[in-house]
C-alpha cells in the first residue's frame, strides 16, 4: 500500500512514517520545507513540495492528513486564527479537489480534527454522536471535518480523527511541562476541575492503523483513551511519576490574561470524550489509564 501524508515532519508524523516503514508501506510525505523533510526523514521515504505533485504519484492507496500550524503555541490573534484555518482546512478542501484527478482514487481518506470539535463542556461524557459546541475551536473542526467529508462524495472511505492530548516523550504538551514539573513548580491550572482527554502516543499511532486497514470504521472517531482525567488528576500523577510535589496553581484568570481565548478553550474548559466507536469495534488500548502511559513515557 502507497501513503501519503502531510504533516510527516511533525512530532506525530514523523513516528507514523518510522511505524509505517516498519510495516513495509510505501511513504511519500507533502512538506512545504524538502530539505528539513529529507534531513529528519528516513531516507526509505518520498518527499514532495507542491500539492500538484501529487497528481504525478501513481496509485497512491490512503492519505492520512495530519498538518496543521500549531494551535496552542500562541495566543488567537486574528493573523494566528487565519494560519490556523488555511492550513487545516484549506488544505483539505485543496486535497479533497486533487482526488478528483487520481486514477485510481485512493481507498481511504483520514483526516485530523481534534476534541475541540466539542467546544467547551462540563462533565458531560462526549461520543461521536455528542453535538458539535460553539468558539473558535469547534468551528474550526466543524469546517475541517466537512472539508474531509466530501470526500465521501467520490466514494472514498473516510476518517475524521478527533484527537485529545497526545502524550509522548519527543513532543507535545509533555515536553512544555516536563521543566517545571522537574523543577518543583507543577500544579492544576485554573480549580483543576476540567477534564482532559488524553492518549499515549502508542495508541494514537495503533488507532490510525486501525482506521487504515479496517474498512467497517468511518465518520468521526474520538482517539482518546478511554479513561479521561482531570487536571487535577493529571497533575498529580505527574508529580508523583516525576518525584516532584504539584504545589503550584496557574489561577485562571491569569492564564486568560496571558493567552486570551486559547486559554479559555483549551486549558480551561477541558471535555470529558470517550472513544465510544473504537471500544465498540473492541479496539484494544495498550495505555488506558494514565498512570500507565506516563510512566511508559518517563521511565
Amino acid at each position: 500500500m502507497h501513503i501519503l501524508i502531510t504533516g510527516g515532519t511533525g512530532f506525530i508524523g514523523r513516528q507514523l512514517c518510522a511505524l509505517l516503514l516498519a510495516r513495509k508501506y510505501e511513504i511519500s510525505v507533502l512538506s512545504r520545507d524538502m530539505h528539513h523533510a529529507k534531513a529528519i526523514l528516513p531516507f526509505q521515504v518520498n518527499c514532495i513540495q507542491d500539492i500538484s505533485d501529487i497528481k504525478h504519484i501513481s496509485s497512491i492507496d490512503a492519505i492520512i492528513n495530519l498538518a496543521g500550524h500549531p494551535i496552542a503555541n500562541t495566543p488567537w490573534f486574528s493573523k494566528t486564527k487565519q494560519a490556523i484555518i488555511e492550513s487545516r482546512v484549506h488544505l483539505t478542501q485543496n486535497l479533497v479537489k486533487i482526488f478528483q484527478d487520481l486514477n485510481p482514487k485512493p481507498r481511504i481518506f483520514i483526516s485530523g480534527s481534534a476534541i475541540g470539535y466539542y467546544g467547551m463542556c462540563a462533565d458531560e461524557k462526549l461520543t461521536e454522536e455528542a453535538p458539535a459546541g460553539t468558539g473558535f475551536a469547534a468551528d474550526l473542526c466543524k469546517e475541517w471535518e466537512l472539508a474531509a467529508l466530501t470526500a465521501q462524495e467520490q466514494d472514498i472511505r473516510t476518517c475524521c480523527v478527533r484527537t485529545g492530548l497526545v502524550l509522548g516523550k519527543s513532543g507535545g504538551i509533555l515536553k512544555r511541562m516536563r521543566l517545571p514539573y522537574l523543577l518543583g513548580l507543577g500544579g492544576k491550572m485554573g480549580t483543576g476541575h476540567q477534564w482532559m482527554s488524553w492518549i499515549h502516543m502508542q495508541d494514537y499511532l495503533n488507532i490510525l492503523l486501525f482506521c487504515l486497514e479496517n474498512t467497517c470504521i468511518q465518520g468521526a472517531v474520538n482517539a482518546t483513551a478511554p479513561n479521561p482525567v482531570t487536571n487535577l488528576d493529571f497533575s498529580r500523577n505527574y508529580a508523583h511519576i516525576l518525584k516532584r510535589p504539584a504545589f503550584m496553581t496557574m489561577p485562571g484568570w491569569l492564564l486568560k490574561l496571558l493567552l486570551g481565548q486559547m486559554a479559555e478553550e483549551l486549558l480551561l474548559a477541558g471535555q470529558r470524550v470517550i472513544p465510544q466507536k473504537l471500544m465498540d469495534l473492541h479496539f484494544s488500548f495498550e495505555y488506558p489509564q494514565i498512570d500507565l502511559a506516563l510512566q511508559q513515557i518517563e521511565r
